[in-house]
């Protein structure tokens, strides 16, 4: 009874502490203090032995200053119980946004609950990191799923109007290996497991690579490519390259009915991607980049999830790239990567 008076419960912390255990372990952490107070009592009672005083106004003063003592003694216990309490809720994680430390009575406490706070802030921080990066993945596979459907429609509307036409049949299935591609690469890129592995590579063997994998859509749409001014090695990750470029292939030749696709080095550390489709409008191209935003054009011809673009921008910071475009509505867009300088001469053909 006596222990429940000094250490109220506190259920909704959720810990069951053995309140005789905090008593002793209160105890052991003030023993200098009651060394110091039986010493200081001895030598009180010793003084009045000493010069042949009587003894009872001795055990009055002593009554006296234990009972005047106690509400403290009794506050103090109190306080070390609900600091130790905290302390505890503090090992087991069981804190919320809402959790507050005790009042801190001195310098020491104060400078320990500097330290948790920090510890705390950066808890809270990084689950909201873990909250925010759940929700954009879960965004992105949304996302992800209403497009992959599209050419799964197609070739199921294929099946049941029993046209066979292979080549339409292999754009559709390129579109969801390029999809499930792109699922792929978006994992990497939130593991963090997409390695750069630098090398030199030949611009012209990766530009026709990457033409190459998307020449059913430009012959289906009876589209001219040109290749110009391609010359020499650039430094860079040849998987992370490709994939960016071949999406920015892919949205040229996804946006153009007429005309072309023309690929070019503006600079030896410049690759740009220009096409002669519907363009882009003023007020999209400052959010092309941003995840799941499709653009005017792309929601009118229900084309684009906004992903492509969003992937190719985290690849190019990841590989100290630049992206830029410029477009002007119903003439054409371009694209250009700007890969980063090296101090190194790089090999020519």
């Amino acid at each position: 009874m006596a222990l429940e008076i000094l250490f109220p419960p506190k259920k909704e912390w959720g810990i069951r502490l053995d309140r005789a255990f905090i008593f002793r372990q209160y105890l052991k952490d003030r023993r200098k203090a009651l060394w110091a107070f039986g010493i200081f009592v001895l030598c009180f009672f010793f003084l009045y032995f000493l010069y042949d005083v009587r003894m009872e106004p001795a055990f009055y003063t002593l009554f006296l200053m234990v009972l005047f003592s106690s509400p403290f003694i009794v506050q103090d216990i109190r306080r070390y119980y609900k600091v130790t309490s905290k302390m505890m809720e503090i090992t087991h994680s069981k804190f919320t946004d809402d959790f507050e430390l005790p009042h801190a009575s001195g310098l020491i406490e104060q400078c320990y609950q500097a330290e948790i706070q920090k510890i705390i802030q950066e808890w809270k921080e990084d689950r909201a990191l873990q909250r925010a990066a759940a929700t954009e993945r879960d965004d992105y596979y949304t996302l992800w799923t209403h497009q992959i459907k599209t050419p799964l429609y197609s070739m199921d509307l294929m099946l049941q109007t029993h046209d066979m036409a292979p080549q339409k049949w292999r754009i559709e299935l390129m579109k969801v290996s390029q999809y499930v591609e792109m699922a792929l690469k978006y994992l990497q890129l939130e593991n963090q497991s997409a390695d750069v592995c630098l090398s030199q590579v030949h611009v012209v063997s990766l530009v026709q690579e990457a033409v190459k994998k998307y020449s059913g859509m430009f012959i289906a749409k009876k589209l001219c490519v040109e290749l110009k001014d391609l010359n020499g090695f650039i430094l860079t990750d040849l998987k992370g390259f490709s994939f960016m470029l071949e999406q920015l292939i892919s949205n040229a030749v996804k946006y153009t009915d007429h005309g072309g696709v023309t690929i070019y080095q503006s600079a030896p550390t410049v690759i740009c991607i220009s096409d002669t489709g519907i363009g882009i409008s003023d007020t999209d191209l400052p959010l092309i980049f941003e995840k799941g935003y499709s653009g005017f054009n792309g929601r009118i011809q229900q084309k684009s999830s906004g992903c492509g673009l969003y992937l190719c921008r985290k690849i190019a910071k990841l590989l100290g790239c630049s992206l830029s475009v410029t477009s002007k509505l119903n003439c054409g867009t371009t694209v250009a990567i700007t890969l980063p300088q090296f101090d190194f001469p790089v090999v020519d053909d």
